[in-house]
């Protein structure tokens, strides 16, 4: 019987992937490179490390992963000021899924930062019972460590907890770590 529910934050529960996309057609079009999409299957889920990585690696940037990874924080976070919505439906399921006592949790690759901005922004900091970024575990998806670190801060066996994904990356984690 599952007794927790693990959120995935970005395509899940907010409509992030355009905007994401958006950052990273900025900070190419501010060094003169011409965006290719035909790596963004691959990012999608990614850790930041690794995507930063991916970015430098595609694109030959000379700058650090750590510089690349602030300067999209810096062009994201301006992006969600604007442009960021809520996935339709969302609200009403938090409610109905704590009114029937499911511990909820959200498990994002998204930086500890940018998570906590969409948390505040739509006001969901009630529905979270546990937080996990991508900044606090070692590897990213589609390595079930963010998915069993979730598990362990709920106590919550991971076979009793399911797990709304989107991405590729995301379903290999959950369904390595054991959980629905």
């Amino acid at each position: 019987m599952t007794k927790a529910i693990i959120f995935d934050m970005d395509g899940v529960m907010i409509q992030s992937e355009p905007l994401w996309e958006k950052t990273e057609r900025i900070l190419l079009r501010r060094r003169s490179i011409d965006y290719n999409p035909t790596y963004r299957d691959k990012i999608v889920g990614l850790n930041q490390k690794d995507s930063a990585g991916l970015l430098k690696e595609t694109f030959g940037l000379p700058e650090t992963i750590e510089e690349i990874i602030a300067e999209r924080v810096e062009i994201l976070i301006s992006l969600y000021e604007e442009e960021l919505e809520l996935v339709p439906g969302l609200v009403p399921l938090l409610e109905e899924l704590k009114r029937k006592e499911f511990l909820l949790a959200l498990a994002s690759s998204s930086p500890l930062r940018v998570i906590n901005f969409v948390l505040d922004r739509f006001s969901l900091n009630e529905f979270f019972s546990v937080v996990v970024s991508g900044d606090s575990i070692e590897f990213g998806k589609p390595h079930p460590h963010i998915y069993l670190h979730t598990a362990k801060k709920l106590g919550v066996p991971p076979e009793k907890c399911l797990v709304i994904e989107d991405s590729i990356n995301g379903v290999k984690s959950a369904k390595k770590a054991g959980m629905i």
